[in-house]
Parts: C-alpha cells; structure tokens; sequence
C-alpha cells in the first residue's frame, strides 16, 4: 500500500472512478483497500465550509493511541500508521472532486438551454429550469436533478435517473419530456420506454412512445399524443387539457411576465398553444378559448385576469 500513498495520482484517478478494471480488481483486493474506502466514503459526506482535515487526524490519533490509565491491556490499534498519511490524501482529493466535480445550469426567462452530458445524452432545458448532476462516477451513477422543464435523448447505458421533488423518472436509453413545477409533475414519452415513480402516489408506471401521465395534487391523468418531440424546442408551447395554472406559469415563464389570477378559476382546462414569440398574440391565444379577459396593470407590473360573464 505504501506506493500507493507516495502517488497521488492513483489515489485521484480511484476517487475519480477513472481505474482500469485490473487495477480496480487489484486494489480492491489489497488487504488496506477497507480502510482507505472508509475513509473515502466519509470524506464525501463532509461539507467543504465545515472541514477541517488537521482536527480530523488529530482526532483519528486521539481514539487510536489512547491508553485506558487503570488498564494494562495492550491497545491494538485498528488503523494502521500509513493511514494517517493516507487519510490526508484521500480526505483531501475526496473534498476536492465534491467541491469541483459537480455541474449546475440555470436558464431564465425565455431561454433555453442545450446541455451535453459526459456519456453523450443531451439534455435540453426550457424557460426558467434548473438542472444538477455529479460528474464524478457519471457513468455507473447516471443521475441528475431537475427543476422546470427538459427534453432527454438519453445514450444507452447503466440506468438513467432524473430525480424532482415530485417523482423519479428511469430509463436505458431514449427520449422523454419532464415538468416538474411545485406540486404539479408531468412526463412525456417520445421513444423507448420509461418508468415513471410518483412520490406522492407511490406507485410506478411504464410509458411507451406516445404515452404521457401528470399528477396533479395527488391525482393521476394519463393520454396519448404524436409528437416527435415537444413543440417548445420550435418556439411553441402546446398543452393537452392542462390545468390554465400551468399554462400560465409556462406564459410567466416565457415573457417574463406576472399574472394576477384572483379572479379566475386556475383548475379550468386548456388545449391549444401559444407562441413564444409575440406576447400579444400568446395571451389572445390563451385567454380567448377560456373565456378570459385581460387588462394591463402598469403601475404594479402585472397582468390581471378576468373570468368573462
């Protein structure tokens, strides 16, 4: 085990799952390669505001060479000398790949943003989304988070998890829509299969091409459509007898805009589509077919509507 300790680019190339599998089957079977994985897998819990490797190894030192002063019992230590070494380098490239090894993307309002996974799987994000993964062991550990609304064409692989607060969508390889806003969550398959988690349903269901299913405050809905892949990625959103709540944050969204939806019904449904392109047209678009009006509130910035008599 010593080499190892004296290169530090093993130690970072096996925190960073970049191994051969020889070398990997090799360490793995090293009788020092427990007490370096405990130390790894703690390193990776630690916050980097709070860390403090010195105290860490001081207090490693204190539990280990502390003698009981009423007991003549020798003290085995259960971590061996080399350890000590090797916990600074394990803790300290371990805090390095939590802090570095990890990437964000945000888009505002009215953008989108394409993002290019490290296995090749392309994630498209609509208006005012957030998307969160490890890069770290991406491979074997192929999970992300989402917040908003994004298209998947996933590279076929180990399993593939985008993680919201409200369920967990699963698949090999193929292509998917999720929205996930609040309580409101909502999948579309494209190609493949996709298995489909609800958290607050607790229950799991398959999607094939052309299939769909929302949950709306711990309802499920279910529908088929035919797109190839949905129209916002063309400058178009389009809705399947959505709640108007959820057409109206995609509108917000979109236009940077704000509703005051006092005086509406927000579980009415709508099926249609507005433009990304002229706000004007967009709310004519919406408000129309649900017998809506709409008046313009410059003082306090907002968009006030109304239910028509």
């Amino acid at each position: 085990m010593e080499k190892f300790i004296k290169e530090d680019e093993f130690l970072a190339r096996w925190i960073a799952g970049e191994l051969s599998k020889e070398e990997l089957k090799k360490f793995e079977n090293s009788e020092d390669y427990p007490v370096l994985k405990k130390i790894n897998d703690a390193s990776q819990t630690l916050k980097a505001p709070t860390f403090n490797s010195q105290a860490l190894l001081n207090k490693l030192r204190e539990q280990t060479s502390a003698k009981p002063k009423t007991s003549k019992t020798p003290i085995i230590k259960l971590i061996p000398n080399w350890a000590y070494a090797a916990a600074v380098v394990v803790v300290a490239l371990g805090m390095f790949y939590v802090m570095n090894m990890q990437s964000h993307f945000t888009t505002g309002f009215s953008e989108q943003l394409a993002v290019v996974l490290p296995d090749n799987s392309e994630v498209k994000l609509n208006a005012n989304s957030h998307l969160y993964y490890k890069t770290l062991n991406w491979k074997s550990n192929r999970a992300l988070e989402l917040e908003g609304e994004a298209f998947f064409d996933v590279e076929k692989g180990e399993s593939f998890k985008v993680l919201t607060n409200e369920g967990i969508v699963e698949v090999l390889g193929t292509e998917f829509n999720v929205i996930s806003r609040d309580t409101y969550f909502e999948v579309q398959c494209m190609e493949g299969k996709v298995r489909v988690t609800s958290n607050s349903l607790k229950k799991a269901i398959i999607l094939l091409p052309g299939e769909a299913v929302r949950v709306i405050n711990k309802s499920l809905e279910e529908w088929n459509f035919t797109l190839n892949e949905p129209n916002w990625l063309a400058g178009e959103s389009t809705f399947y007898n959505a709640p108007i709540s959820q057409v109206l944050v995609a509108l917000e969204n979109q236009f940077q805009i704000t509703f005051d939806t006092s005086n509406i019904d927000l579980d009415k449904r709508f099926t249609g589509a507005f433009t990304h392109t002229d706000l004007s047209l967009a709310l004519r678009t919406v408000s129309a077919p649900m017998n809506l009006s709409y008046t313009v509130n410059n003082e306090k910035g907002i968009i006030v509507l109304n239910s028509k008599q």
